[in-house]
This record gives structure tokens, sequence and C-alpha cells, in this order.
């Protein structure tokens, strides 16, 4: 609607045309003015945008935006938008951007940083912007693969590696480990480990190895040992903790053990016998020793012929028994034990049939060691050594 009103001029009217009185007319306008969507009605006798707004008191500084420009003329039905600036920052995905827009809103402002689609925030986009401002962050979805339990699995998720397990319904046990850490952030393409790690206690039943002992045998020879115990090997039962890493055991450590079967050591006589004889005959001849005397020296065992001692000691034999000097038996160093042996002396042609019972001798040149009443029953015992010929009886 227009008003138009007469002006007096110094008391007097102007006169003007040939009809009648001459007068000014001052002409109003009524306009809208919209201020961030506020809208006001004015009736105005301004006649540009910039002086209705300086009529209102609304000044504008850099930011601000005005359509129609201010230099614009207003008419009756104009309507004035005025757009504040206001300073917005946003974080997108831990970059930050600051701008001035004139959005009144966060959802407004998003389109103007051109962020459209599901996105998150961390305000309401319906949140209203003041003019001081707002600081706000968003974070848009990435793609990422998770490897967990032997497959791959592509995920789009918002935020952290914890969030995409969280999408993709991977639960983590307590010693699982993840790559990248939970907490990192989800950029395109982020590749996702899941190592399932565990702990087991397992129970391992064992052979437990026997020990081997020797011990020094004055009796026995230099160079000759004698097993008076065979060793047996033990059992025990054992508790393990095992570090599984996807299904792979890559450590264990023994928490416990138990003997439920002592081993038996292994024991072993050494001998540290000087004497040239496994057994110390009742009258030593010069036969005795590796080197014989002149008279009685010993020709090398050949075939079934061989040199012959004997021994009266009480002691163990080496197949357990206890040593009869009266008995008719022998050592020999590898007969089976019980073999029946004839022994003859060449000299005489007395034979006499022994069972092997021990192991010896270990002079060069015999392999025979007749019992005392053995040795008797084929040379005197002053001879200490003689030479026989032997076989196998049985």
């Amino acid at each position: 609607m227009r008003l138009i009103i007469p002006a007096i001029v110094a008391g007097s009217l102007v006169v003007t045309g040939a009809a009648g009185y001459g007068v000014n007319e001052a002409i109003s306008s009524d306009v809208v003015v919209s201020v961030d969507g506020q809208r006001t009605e004015v009736r105005t006798w301004s006649d540009t945008v910039g002086a209705v707004l300086a009529k209102q008191g609304i000044t504008l500084g850099e930011h601000d935006t005005v359509a129609p420009s201010v230099t614009s003329n207003v008419t009756d039905g104009t309507e004035i938008s005025v757009r504040y600036g206001r300073p917005v920052t946003v974080v997108i995905d831990g970059t930050e951007q600051t701008r001035w827009v004139t959005a009144t809103t966060v959802d407004e402002a998003l389109g103007l940083f051109g962020i459209r689609g599901d996105v998150r925030l961390s305000t309401n986009r319906s949140s209203a912007i003041s003019r001081d401002g707002i600081r706000f962050e968003v974070t848009t979805p990435h793609g990422a693969t998770i490897t967990a339990d032997g497959k791959t699995t592509p995920v789009t998720t918002f935020g952290t590696v914890a969030d995409a397990l969280a999408v993709a319904g991977i639960v983590l046990g307590p010693l699982d480990q993840v790559t990248p850490a939970p907490t990192t952030a989800i950029t395109e393409g982020t590749a996702i480990t899941v190592i399932r790690v565990e702990l087991r206690e397992v129970t391992k039943q064992v052979e437990v190895p026997f020990e081997k002992q020797r011990k020094d045998d004055p009796s026995l020879p230099k160079g000759t040992t004698k097993v008076t115990q065979p060793g047996i090997n033990g059992a025990a039962t054992e508790i393990w903790t095992q570090e599984v890493r996807d299904g792979q055991v890559v450590n264990e450590v023994r928490k416990a053990s138990n003997v439920t079967k002592p081993s038996q050591a292994e024991v072993t006589l050494v001998g540290t016998k000087d004497s040239g004889s496994t057994k110390t005959p009742t009258a030593p001849q010069p036969g005795e020793t590796s080197t014989p005397s002149p008279g009685t020296s010993m020709p090398p065992a050949t075939g079934n012929s061989c040199g012959a001692s004997f021994y009266d000691e009480g002691q163990k034999t080496a197949n357990g028994e206890t040593f009869n000097p009266n008995a008719m038996t022998a050592a020999h160093k590898s007969l089976p034990f019980n073999s029946r042996v004839k022994v003859t002396n060449p000299k005489t042609g007395k034979s006499v049939i022994v069972r092997i019972n021990d192991r010896g001798p270990y002079v060069s040149g015999r392999c025979l060691d007749l019992s005392r009443a053995a040795f008797e029953a084929i040379a005197p015992l002053s001879a200490g050594a003689v030479t026989v010929n032997w076989q196998v009886v049985g």
C-alpha cells in the first residue's frame, strides 16, 4: 500500500500545473525484511535497500549477504533478505576446515561443505548455529577388510578399528591381538588382522631316562667293564602351559612334574686291576703275565687252541652266580653262559667238560680261565697256565 502525503513548503502551497494547487508527494512503501529467515513487515519512506536496513538498525559485515543489493531501490512489496555470516569449523575424519557460511543449522552447513549421505556427527543435524559460529566433527564411512578366524571379511564403517569389528560381529578374547590397535581411526582400505591367542594347560605322560653310573672295581682288570645293574626308564606325569596362536602352539612351559614310576640307574663296574688275569691264581706262575717266562710261554690262540689259566677266588661270576672253585666251570670272553665246553691238554691227553658262567681272561694268548678243580683235572696247579684244545659240546 502506498501513501501520498502533501508537503507545505515555507507556509504556502506550491502550485503546479494549470489546474490547481501544487504539492511535493512523500511516498511510503510496505516491504518485508527477512533476517536469517525471520520475516518482519516494515512501512518505509526510504528509497533504497541500504536505507531501509539502516532505519532498522541492521549493520552488514564483510561475511554477511543481502538481496537485493544495498543500492537497489525499494518499491511496495519488496522483500529484503539478510543472511549473517558465521564461522563454522568442521573436523572431517580428523582433518579440520573452517569457513564463513550463512547457514543457520548444522544440516544446512553440511551441504555448504559438500558433505552428503550417511555420516556420523558429534552434534545434531538440527542444531542451530549462532552468529558466534560452531565447531563439530564429521565421520564418513570407509571400506576396510578384517582377517580373522581363517577368513577375510569386507566391511564399511565409521570411526575406529573397534567399530569395524563390531560391525563384523567379531568379539575379541582377553588375549587376542589386533593390528592396527582398536582405537586406530579407519581410513579407506584399512586392513585389520585379528590373531586369536589362548593359553592351554595340557597333561603329558613322559618317559624318564635312567641314569648311568660307573664305579671303579679293583677286582677287574683295567680296560674291562661289567654291568651289574641294568638301567630301566621311569615314567612321569607333566603339566605344561601352551601358548596357542590361531590354533598353532608357538611356545610351551612345563609347569609341574610328578614321577609315577622311578627309573633304575644303570651301574657299570670299571676295572682298575693292573694284573694280567681277570682272576688271581692260587699259585702265581710266570705264565700269569702278558709276557710268559721261559718254559711256560703260551702260543697265541688259533682256532680251537689257546692258553688256559685258572682262578679260585670266591666272588660273583658275570652271570650272577657265587663262584665255586671246586665246580667244573670256566670263564670265556664271548661264549653264551651255560655253554658246555670240552677242554683237552694235548700234552697229557686229559680232558674235562666245563660250563661257562663267567667272563675273561683278558691276557693275550688266553681264551679260557678254568676253575681250580677243572684246571687240576688236566694239569698240575703248579703249571699255572697250559695250552689246550677246546670245543663246544653243548
